[in-house]
């Protein structure tokens, strides 16, 4: 049966119609004149922690074929004005679609190849194998001689950042355990990727072998280090203290540097963030114990340095999963300053130097950006000049962001350190090695993230 309206019921729905047309035709203006303020654009997203995408070069080519204006379309709502409260405001808004349980998962359960068993074989096309006449040769020559015959030092090509940016938001962030407003990520062995990293470590003790000491150290995230073997268990993916000693005992020539029994044996202890996927700066320590112990100096004591403590610190779990209990409870950034300088050189990716501290005071930072206190952060090459040692003494740290945390505590054994994040960098590592004639290379890497294929593709890149 057909509703039949009054007249004057007519008169007041078309009023509120009309009410509703310009309601919306004044947002969509609005809207629109927002998008045209170019000056606000954000360049980067502070809760996704990424760069966002830069407007597009053109191209004949790209202009024919209508991918230029495809990427125009990507950079307009990828940089619109207010992003990041927009992007937050309406997580809290979906978050008023049901109770927030204190334990739950997030993402899907990916598919983790099985942990071989632990053996002397090396992986195939190991570059340990089987050396040639003319690499034992080069291993007798001096670096001044390879430096010669190499003559400059090679470019790479760096990776595409913003795919770099989602591919280690995918690794750290595909499954979250979620307990009580901390986060977990779940760990997936992929036996290419291990293999692809295996060999290049390998490849660059062989090519440094009597004239620079390889060290390794591969973190577990939080899930191995701090949860229970029956958790571990029901949350399935793979087994962190397997996975690293298969790592482990497949290098050859390489120093390894126990992390994940001494991270487990301070499991009580604040050594992980609840809210971000990063170790605090008292986890890498008790691993920097560790590296102490196998190179034979003597670690400084934590209470021996002056430190900032820097509170309401929100991260990359909380960006994602815009908890309220996370919100309620953030963590606690303690950072610890060298004693012989806090100062350091960085460069960006378009070269632009800059001076800048090695612990920086970030009060008053955004609540997501506060791990940034150590190092500035992810560049392309960084260097530490310590005035207090001049024996020539040097390292090279190759990491990623986990490495941030650790780096600090190095700064006191050496007289040069060089740091190079390698989803940034433009330079062949092992070239620099020698053209700098550097006593340590070092590893540090979560195990989490080696397990993407684009990342053990980018380490043997630089490695070659």
């Amino acid at each position: 049966m057909k509703t039949k309206f009054t007249k004057e019921q007519k008169m007041i729905m078309k009023k509120y119609r009309s009410i509703g047309v310009l309601l919306f035709c004044a947002v969509m203006a609005i809207g629109g004149i927002v998008g045209c303020l170019f000056f606000l654009r954000p360049r980067v997203s502070e809760m996704e922690k990424r760069k966002l995408t830069e407007f597009p070069q053109f191209t004949v080519s790209s202009f024919l074929d209508g991918s230029y204006f495809s990427e125009v379309s990507l950079w307009f709502s990828d940089t619109y004005p207010m992003r990041d409260k927009l992007v937050a405001a309406d997580r809290k808004i979906k978050g008023l679609y049901g109770i927030e349980a204190d334990t739950m998962m997030v993402g899907e359960q990916a598919e983790a190849d099985e942990i071989p068993d632990i053996t002397k074989e090396q992986p195939s096309e190991s570059a340990t194998e089987n050396k040639t006449t003319e690499e034992a040769s080069t291993e007798d020559k001096t670096t001044e001689e390879i430096t010669t015959e190499q003559g400059e030092i090679k470019q790479v090509e760096p990776p595409d950042a913003k795919a770099m940016d989602e591919e280690f938001q995918k690794q750290v962030q595909q499954n979250l355990y979620v307990k009580n407003g901390s986060a977990y990520s779940v760990y997936y062995f992929v036996q290419d990727s291990a293999t692809k990293f295996i060999n290049a470590v390998n490849r660059a003790a062989s090519e440094l072998s009597g004239k620079t000491n390889v060290y390794c150290m591969l973190i577990p995230n939080q899930s191995g280090a701090l949860l229970t073997e029956e958790e571990l268990d029901n949350l399935g993916g793979s087994d962190q203290m397997q996975a690293i000693e298969y790592y482990y005992s497949m290098l050859e020539g390489v120093k390894t540097v126990d992390t994940i029994k001494t991270l487990r044996a301070h499991k009580d202890e604040y050594i992980y963030f609840r809210t971000d996927h990063h170790w605090t700066q008292l986890g890498a320590y008790y691993v920097y114990e560790n590296f102490c112990k196998t190179k034979g100096i003597t670690p400084v004591p934590l209470e021996s340095r002056k430190s900032y403590t820097f509170e309401n610190f929100l991260g990359t779990f909380y960006s994602t999963l815009q908890s309220e209990e996370m919100a309620k409870n953030p963590d606690t950034v303690y950072a610890y300053i060298p004693n012989g300088t806090n100062d350091m050189t960085y460069w960006d990716e378009d070269g632009s130097e800059h001076e800048w501290k090695v612990v920086s005071d970030v009060t008053g930072w955004a609540e997501s950006s506060l791990y940034m206190t150590f190092i500035a952060g992810d560049r392309p090459l960084e260097i530490i000049e310590n005035p207090a040692i001049t024996d020539g003494s040097s390292c090279l740290v190759l990491k990623e962001s986990y490495g941030n945390a650790f780096v600090p505590l190095l700064v006191d054994h050496y007289q040069t350190v060089y740091v190079i994040d390698y989803r940034y960098a433009q330079v062949n590592v092992l070239d620099y090695v020698r053209e700098n004639q550097i006593d340590d290379l070092i590893l540090i890497n979560n195990i989490t993230i080696i397990g993407s294929e684009s990342v053990a593709d980018t380490i043997d890149g630089l490695l070659q």
